[in-house]
């Protein structure tokens, strides 16, 4: 009879043992769900920080930004023609890590929606961005699924597309 209340003792601490370690293991995990959400946060914020500071300290950078605008104010050339095109896929990135992000569960969808947000306030602000973005926007048709890239959705149905090449051309 004494074996079997201590028995029972046993399996009762046992059974708490196992719980005790399953909610430790749930609160460690949901922890580091939290922090790997908060890096993400912080990287994409960093990026953002890049581009801010490349504008306030280095001029050339700087240029670019009444160019952006009002473009059809001013001339751009080859050399700053390249620069918008890499400020664009900079911009991208950015938004496509948002939605990565938000695919893997780590941006709840209201952050996802400000991503959306300011993607459609930055081709508002900077027309002379379209281009690049229509360009990369086309090269990269799986952009479509992606609802953070909804803004450039919009733009390419409101612009015409560049024409095909006829293969009849080729001689």
């Amino acid at each position: 009879m004494r074996n079997s209340h201590l028995r029972e003792i046993v399996e009762i601490v046992g059974v708490i043992s196992i719980v005790a370690s399953l909610l430790l293991v749930a609160w460690e995990v949901r922890q580091s769900n939290r922090i790997a959400a908060s890096e993400i946060e912080m990287q994409l914020a960093q990026g953002f920080n890049e581009m801010n500071m490349s504008r306030a300290t280095t001029p050339d950078f700087a240029r670019l930004f009444p160019k952006m605008s009002a473009p059809g104010s001013h001339l751009v050339t080859a050399t700053e023609e390249s620069q918008l095109r890499g400020l664009a896929w900079h911009f991208v990135n950015l938004y496509f890590a948002a939605q990565i992000a938000h695919d893997n569960g780590l941006l709840d969808p209201r952050r996802l929606d400000t991503y959306r947000l300011d993607l459609q306030l930055t081709l508002d602000r900077f027309p002379g961005l379209h281009p690049a973005f229509l360009q990369i926007y086309d090269e990269f048709p799986e952009m479509r699924e992606m609802p953070v890239f909804a803004p450039l959705a919009a733009l390419r149905s409101r612009q015409p597309s560049k024409p095909a090449a006829d293969p009849s051309d080729e001689s």
